[in-house]
């Protein structure tokens, strides 16, 4: 598969399982007093990004979360994000993120097979530097090739290795084994010839 198929493929995980959340979702940041937005939970500069594609998203650059649900325009914000113009600008801003984490993730060794790259880049949006890191660190223990091994990576390490809280820890144990189910699952056949998950050796 090519940068824009596996891209687009991952995009399409993203938005499918919400495991990032949804079109409107609206949080605040764990990094500071700021949104985090959409499927992708934009946050800071690039939530800022975000708003200035979509028509009224102005009103709500550079204020903090706070301000936002003291003003009482949480819900102006969310259902702007869940408007068609929200939604079209989230698609096509995950669609460029997610090739920027193909290409970033070329860059670990033996991760060439396609639903690990997919299933790999799935979790980017978290930090794709970060992904890349922990899975070149981890490159001479682990095969690359296999989703299971990939699975339980993440499921066992990633939180910590991520410095998330450790009440996080179970919240990312979950959305391991959902992002196994979703790419084992994705029929990559129909469009690009490639195998059903465990009819190939790379799968098993």
């Amino acid at each position: 598969m090519t940068v824009e198929e596996l891209g687009k493929e991952i995009a399409k995980g993203l938005i499918e399982t919400g495991i990032e959340g949804a079109f409107n979702s609206v949080s605040c940041s764990t990094a500071g007093d700021y949104p985090s937005m959409g499927c992708s939970q934009w946050e800071g500069g690039r939530g800022d990004n975000l708003l200035s594609m979509v028509p009224g998203g102005e009103r709500f650059i550079d204020r903090s979360y706070t301000d936002i649900v003291n003003s009482g325009e949480l819900n102006d914000l969310k259902n702007l994000l869940d408007s068609e113009e929200g939604q079209n600008a989230q698609r096509t801003l995950l669609a460029k993120d997610c090739e920027i984490y193909v290409k970033t993730l070329m860059e670990v060794p033996n991760l060439d097979d396609s639903r690990c790259m997919i299933y790999a880049g799935m979790w980017c949006p978290t930090s794709h530097y970060v992904v890349s890191r922990f899975l070149k660190n981890r490159a001479h223990r682990i095969n690359m090739r296999s989703m299971l091994a990939l699975r339980d990576i993440f499921r066992d390490e990633y939180a910590r290795a991520a410095s998330v809280p450790a009440n996080c820890y179970q919240g990312y144990a979950n959305r391991a084994e959902i992002t196994y189910q979703y790419v084992a699952g994705a029929d990559l056949t129909t469009e690009y010839g490639v195998g059903w998950y465990g009819t190939y050796d790379w799968g098993k």
